[in-house]
């Protein structure tokens, strides 16, 4: 499926008092060249899911494929477990932006789901001018729910690189919560522009398990790092 606009739309599930069922808003599965703009998501799961397969042999199967050429602006989000979700059902994910968002109460607003039991690459995703409040801002680590690893010997090395972020004023529970595997290799990744809150007692970026981490002015709860 391609060139799919959702515009304007108002995406609404209880998640206070009596809850909604447990739905992402928007679900891109084998998808391109998807335009998402000005809509409103407030659900009990992940707002935008980028999905295309999941299992150790996913990159194989016929019926399987990437997403690419996601576009995701001017939206403003509520309650929502994560703003934008690569995975768990994912194979190959690029060119993805998200950017100019308003982040209500989110979860998390960039999840990177790495699962040991599938073959995934995750490239070329940028995230610029979000504005708001968050519990973690940035996730990747291992993803395990319904696991269900096969042999394969030539099991490949998944893989997240070329993940940026600028401009991003946030009020943080945690900002960074990266973990590196010996199933995944992280790298290239880029924070510029940055200006934060973090009540996380660990200091944002002192474990750093990405190859190639660029920090260029960014700020951490009044305090300018530095690589």
């Amino acid at each position: 499926i391609y060139h799919v606009r959702y515009l304007d739309l108002y995406i609404y599930s209880s998640t206070e008092g009596i809850k909604g069922p447990s739905t992402d808003a928007i679900d891109i599965d084998v998808c391109h060249d998807v335009m998402i703009r000005g809509c409103y998501m407030n659900v009990n799961d992940d707002a935008v899911v980028l999905k295309g397969g999941k299992g150790t042999f996913a990159d194989k199967a016929p019926e399987n494929g990437p997403c690419y050429n996601i576009l995701v602006e001017n939206c403003t989000y509520g309650h929502v477990h994560g703003c934008m979700t690569l995975g768990s059902e994912s194979v190959h994910d690029w060119n993805v932006i998200l950017r100019r968002c308003k982040v209500g109460s989110a979860q998390r607003v960039l999840w990177l789901k790495m699962r040991p039991d599938t073959p995934q690459h995750y490239e070329y995703v940028h995230v610029e001018e979000l504005t708001g409040h968050c519990n973690m801002f940035l996730v990747c680590k291992p993803w395990t729910q319904f696991y269900q690893k096969e042999d394969r010997p030539d099991m490949p090395l998944s893989q997240c690189n070329d993940i940026s972020f600028s401009n991003i004023r946030m009020d943080c529970s945690v900002f960074f919560d990266v973990q590196g595997s010996d199933k995944y290799q992280l790298k290239n990744f880029s924070f510029d522009d940055i200006d934060v809150q973090d009540k996380d007692k660990i200091k944002a970026f002192s474990e750093n398990p990405i190859e190639n981490l660029n920090l260029n002015n960014v700020t951490v709860n009044g305090e300018r790092l530095f690589k």
